[in-house]
């Protein structure tokens, strides 16, 4: 449900979880369907899907079963939704690549995934803390006693750790 490209797919999986427990799905609207879920994720908003052929110039359709696709290149979007989250080429896009001839699909994929941007990750030296005594904390939070969450014991006989095998 977390990973679903397609709203159709992510409303398809929440009527299952409805179906299960509804309280279930009500804490999940309340904690925000942006926070966990891909397809309402707020990255990328700006490379908004459309499904109009005519601004798709090297656009093609795919078909894989049961259904068609459409891909952009130019955009690097498809209506599979996975080509401009994941910012790789989908299945779908691969496919109008190859049938377009192209071997070089570097183009197509984000620089997060090129080595050159992986490499200037670690450009910049991580500094190690220092020893904790040599720590400087304001004295409101050095006189701060954390206590543990409280811990209220179930009902009933505990479970067992291991479970057997049959």
């Amino acid at each position: 449900m977390a990973k679903a490209y397609r709203k159709e797919n992510f409303d398809t999986l929440m009527a299952k979880v409805d179906k299960v427990d509804h309280m279930v799905k009500e804490y999940l609207e309340d904690a925000g369907y942006e926070k966990w879920s891909r397809v309402h994720s707020t990255v990328n908003r700006g490379r908004m899907m459309t499904s109009n052929i005519a601004e798709c110039i090297n656009g093609c359709l795919v078909e894989a079963p049961g259904r068609r696709y459409i891909v952009c290149l130019e955009r690097k979007e498809s209506t599979c939704g996975r080509f401009q989250l994941d910012e790789i080429p989908c299945a779908h896009a691969i496919a109008v690549l190859k049938d377009k001839n192209v071997t070089d699909m570097h183009p197509y994929c984000s620089d997060y995934y090129k080595p050159d941007t992986l490499a200037k990750t670690y450009e910049v030296p991580m500094v190690p803390m220092p020893d904790k005594e040599d720590w400087s904390a304001p004295s409101n939070v050095v006189d701060e006693t954390v206590w543990p969450p409280r811990y209220k014991r179930l009902a009933g006989r505990p479970r067992k750790r291991r479970k057997k095998c049959r």
